[in-house]
């Protein structure tokens, strides 16, 4: 998976982690199927963690208004797609079965489509950390 917003998977990511809390609200344990994410709000930016575990693979920060993603760490995830993938059909079964599936759909669906309006992205360097695939396209 690549931290970018042309990536489906990572879309898919970010609509997990708005829908997170709800999700927990309404009886559903989106970390069953071994996808941690938490995320807070500073100001403009939300902030998005997410890995296999408590030690996040992926950190990043996107401002849904000026469209700008910052990249702050991005570590090898092997399996990251098949997690997300499985965590996507966990809560869509769990939302039918609890009858919230029009929300949840909702936010899964506008997240596999192609943003219609190009996105920044700034790629700080202690992203490149101990990915050394980030650090050669960065160079």
């Amino acid at each position: 998976m690549r931290a970018d917003t042309s990536d489906v998977a990572f879309r898919l990511l970010l609509a997990l982690g708005e829908l997170w809390e709800g999700l927990h609200r309404a009886g559903i344990d989106p970390s069953a199927r071994g996808l941690h994410i938490t995320h807070e709000y500073l100001g403009g930016y939300t902030r998005y963690c997410a890995g296999p575990g408590s030690h996040p693979r992926l950190v990043v920060e996107w401002n849904e208004s000026s469209r700008h993603l910052r990249v702050i760490r991005c570590e090898p995830w092997p399996g990251v797609e098949a997690t997300i993938s499985a965590t996507v059909a966990l809560v869509r079964a769990e939302a039918r079965a609890r009858g919230i599936s029009d929300i949840v759909d909702r936010t899964l669906v506008a997240a596999c489509k192609e943003p219609l309006k190009p996105a920044r992205k700034t790629v700080l360097p202690t992203a490149m950390q101990g990915n050394p695939a980030l650090a050669a396209r960065r160079a």
